[in-house]
């Protein structure tokens, strides 16, 4: 399994790599956020490597600390992208009630550095289902839906759909129904992660300034 999780940092490294090379195409838009998302994600898997291999420390501070940015991070992001005035409230209700609820559980299970936040992860599973399903809503009401597929916030929404979707009630039954199992759990992980950055690889080679959504306001 140890294979197979190098395998899913390679993804992340490439898909990080072509965001690189494209950077000019969408460094004045919403997009950028997400570019600067995956160098955190790809430098947190370079320290849970060292803190595990080569310092013999577990990872497991470092993986809480992750859902609590990951969710919070694209909660935030899809509020921004919202037209709509009562999703974005209905958006911003849930960013606070994942932050609220992290601690909680934090605060409740023990220790952050030896369980993991399995509950908040599963909330925050649930709450951006929900926001991705409102941004396809507004995407298919606008005149993009021909030209949806070219859209880089189609393959990013996309791709942590499938990640969402997939991965949620496999593990509420893996964990309820048979028992966790790493070995399962981890080539699940590794498959939908696959299909989650092969999508933001693709949305950052679909990036166009002259075509994409979501410009950020400059100051004047």
């Amino acid at each position: 399994m140890e294979d197979l999780s190098s395998y899913s940092q390679y993804l992340e490294l490439i898909a990080l790599i072509i965001g690189v090379i494209k950077y000019k195409e969408f460094k004045d838009f919403y997009f950028k956020y997400v570019f600067y998302f995956l160098i955190y994600v790809v430098a947190n898997e370079f320290l849970a490597g060292i803190s595990y291999e080569v310092l013999n420390i577990p990872n497991t501070f470092l993986y809480n600390i992750y859902i609590l940015i990951h969710f919070s991070f694209f909660l935030a992001w899809f509020h921004s992208l919202i037209v709509s005035t009562v999703k974005a409230r209905i958006l911003k209700f849930f960013f606070l009630l994942y932050i609220v609820f992290w601690f909680g559980e934090a605060l409740t299970i023990g220790t952050i550095t030896d369980n993991y936040l399995s509950i908040t992860f599963s909330l925050g599973t649930l709450l951006l289902i929900i926001a991705v399903a409102f941004y396809f809503i507004e995407m298919l009401t606008r005149e993009v839906v021909l030209n949806i597929t070219q859209s880089p916030y189609f393959w990013v929404s996309f791709g942590i759909l499938t990640y969402c979707v997939t991965y949620l009630p496999f593990y509420i039954t893996l964990m309820f129904f048979l028992q966790e199992n790493p070995v399962i759990l981890s080539v699940v992980l590794f498959l939908i992660n696959c299909i989650q950055y092969c999508c933001i690889a693709i949305a950052f080679i679909k990036s166009d300034r002259y075509q994409m959504e979501h410009p950020i306001a400059k100051k004047s």
